[in-house]
């Protein structure tokens, strides 16, 4: 499959929060990668479709700052994760040395039946308890927690949640700064139109 060409030892990404509770269960770091060919219609985070955008940042000193974090877990979005799936494989691998009991929820544009006999997806799969998976479909947003629209699956990998666990409601927030604006979460109907109307304030 596919992946990005960066410095052994580094990531590209876009932007992290230390500590969310938008993106699954608990207080969560949250890193989006930089990245993604899918390019999916009116996709809310164009922004991180470039491979050249973001920065470069050490796997080692990320997974360093994870683990003294309060926090339950960890949650991965892009961007497209697996494009650097090797660099979080070993971000996660320190990560779990120190703090075993985070799970790990990722998004991801593929499907699973794409990834799950790749070589170079495997290793970053092994590490990932939920993976909610498929493009976004903007037709199909029907509202659902935990996912952009009805085509895109929730899939535990592991055994460590259960559907019960899972939100009941999606939770977004949007940070707006002068020039800037960055959204946490799964966006509403609501959030989606504000982000349209601060988008086409800025292009005017």
């Amino acid at each position: 499959m596919e992946h990005l060409d960066t410095p052994e030892g580094q990531i590209r990404i876009s932007w992290y929060t230390p500590a969310t509770e938008c993106l699954g269960m608990g207080k969560r770091f949250a890193v989006w990668v930089q990245g993604c060919y899918k390019c999916c219609k009116n996709c809310i985070a164009k922004q991180l479709q470039s491979t050249k955008g973001g920065e470069l940042k050490s796997v080692a000193e990320l997974a360093d700052e994870i683990v003294s974090l309060s926090i339950d877990g960890i949650s991965i979005s892009g961007g497209e994760p697996f494009l650097q799936a090797r660099e979080l494989a070993n971000l996660l691998k320190l990560v779990k040395e120190k703090r075993p009991e985070l799970g790990v929820i990722t998004y991801t544009g593929y499907l699973y039946e794409e990834l799950k006999d790749d070589e170079y997806a495997k290793p970053f799969l092994s590490r990932i308890d939920i993976l909610v998976d498929g493009a976004y479909v903007e037709e199909l947003d029907d509202g659902a927690p935990m996912r952009g629209s009805s085509n895109q699956r929730v899939l535990f990998l592991t055994d460590r949640y259960s559907n019960e666990e899972l939100p009941k409601e999606r939770k977004n927030k949007i940070i707006f700064e002068d020039d800037y604006f960055a959204m946490i979460g799964i966006p509403s109907e609501s959030t989606k139109r504000l982000i349209k109307l601060f988008s086409s304030d800025k292009e005017e």
